[in-house]
């Protein structure tokens, strides 16, 4: 048990090494390169070039790379056949239309504040590249982290509760987000994240439902978030509703395809790596 420990402590500084280092970098040369030239750039200023999300997204790129050499998260299929591949994507975006407006809801009527401004967003967001590490990288680098190395190092020290490791990892999810907001919703979201991984023994589902998830949030426009919001309640609870069944209709189909192995084992096939 202390092994996994460290394993899980191991993995989080190595993400978090990995995710800075090339933005720190970079934003030394950006600077000195400024003040070389008589500049004299502010922190916001800084974070408003490109160069700042092209760090981020190297970071992506680079914490991917290396837990696949390290073989601490894999991209195996596990449970998933060959054959079911297409099928179990698109019932991967069928359970993320069943979670968009619960998860919408739920920010509307729950008042958590955020730590970065809309401005700060558009920044580290905005952009070909802000869209590729943010809606397609940097999903993947965390399902690395926290359905891969993460959730198998608490399989391996509890497989007799595995609800509880899908619990912490989700939790740990939420963390790494740092941002009031975003840890709340992370956390919730962790948690399918976690099932939905434990379940087929791939993080091919996982990765599929959490790019779509950031993809759309990205490229959806404001007014449609605007017009949920200022539906009276029989249509917003219409909606809801229908969300929710189609939520619970894709964790149904994951749950009959892909039901939890005997002897509490929902024994992800990557564990074996």
């Amino acid at each position: 048990m202390k092994r996994e420990m460290s394993n899980i402590i191991k993995y989080l500084i190595v993400y978090g090494v990995l995710l800075v280092m090339p933005v720190v970098i970079i934003a030394i040369c950006v600077v000195v390169g400024n003040r070389l030239q008589g500049g004299t750039m502010s922190t916001d200023e800084l974070w408003q070039t490109p160069f700042m999300t092209m760090g981020l997204m190297l970071g992506s790129v680079l914490i991917i790379v290396f837990f696949l050499c390290k073989r601490w998260a894999s991209l195996s299929l596990g449970r998933v056949k060959q054959s079911e591949v297409w099928i179990v994507i698109l019932m991967s975006v069928v359970l993320f239309l069943g979670w968009f407006f619960p998860e919408d809801f739920l920010i509307s009527i729950i008042d958590i504040p955020s730590d970065l401004s809309d401005d700060e967003f558009s920044d580290m967001t905005g952009g070909v590249i802000g869209f590729i590490d943010t809606g397609i990288l940097a999903p993947i680098a965390e399902e690395m982290l926290c359905r891969g190395a993460i959730l198998t190092a608490l399989m391996k020290m509890i497989p007799r509760k595995p609800y509880i490791c899908i619990l912490v990892q989700a939790l740990i999810f939420g963390a790494i987000h740092m941002d009031p907001s975003q840890m709340v919703y992370g956390t919730l979201y962790g948690i399918l994240l976690g099932w939905l991984c434990c379940r087929t023994g791939s993080l091919i589902p996982g990765i599929v439902l959490h790019v779509v998830n950031n993809s759309t949030a990205l490229l959806l426009p404001d007014y449609v978030d605007e017009t949920f919001n200022e539906l009276s309640v029989f249509p917003k609870a219409a909606i809801l509703i229908a969300s929710l069944l189609v939520l619970s209709g894709g964790i149904y189909w994951f749950h009959r395809k892909y039901p939890a192995k005997v002897e509490h084992e929902l024994n992800a096939a990557y564990l074996q790596t």
